[in-house]
């Protein structure tokens, strides 16, 4: 699936040239993700304020990272992030174009990035479930994560 978005994004654009005119800078880029309306009708910063507020610090922001790699069409910005005992990561990917503006999760159906686009309650799920996993030995965790994909059902 996501394959396919990003050939319809390349396929959008006829010519290297005309790539640029659609790369946002860097702060437009934070901006349009930051004022991101998910499927719940919260914005995509809101929802992150509101999980470091309801976790009392256990989840913390980092900042932001844009990366734009050459050919494609479009920015890739990260989200930063802290949550637990586990060091600081940028999980949270979003591509993100300016003419027109468009912004949509790099992985919509996998991962943290699924459950933020669901609202404020199921990114709050996905956290305390990231969190439970954090206190299981390492062994178990690389299992878990490696069988994530594959699970049948979901939790959310």
């Amino acid at each position: 699936m996501r394959r396919l978005a990003l050939a319809l994004l390349a396929a959008s654009v006829a010519s290297g040239a005309q790539a640029q005119h659609f790369l946002p800078t860097e702060r437009a880029a934070i901006e349009l993700v930051r004022s991101r309306h998910t499927d719940s009708l919260a914005t995509v910063d809101g929802t992150l304020a509101y999980a470091e507020r309801a976790t009392g610090g256990a989840f913390r922001r980092g900042g932001y990272r844009v990366l734009r790699r050459p050919g494609e069409p479009f920015a890739r910005v990260q989200i930063c992030y802290r949550l637990g005992i586990d060091p600081p990561t940028c999980g949270l990917d979003y591509l993100v174009t300016v003419n027109p503006p468009h912004v949509e999760p790099a992985e919509r159906y996998d991962g943290l990035a699924r459950d933020l686009e669901h609202g404020p309650r199921a990114f709050l799920r996905a956290l305390a479930r990231e969190a439970d996993l954090q206190q299981q030995p390492k062994i178990l965790r690389r299992i878990q994560g490696a069988l994530e994909p594959y699970n049948p059902y979901d939790w959310r």
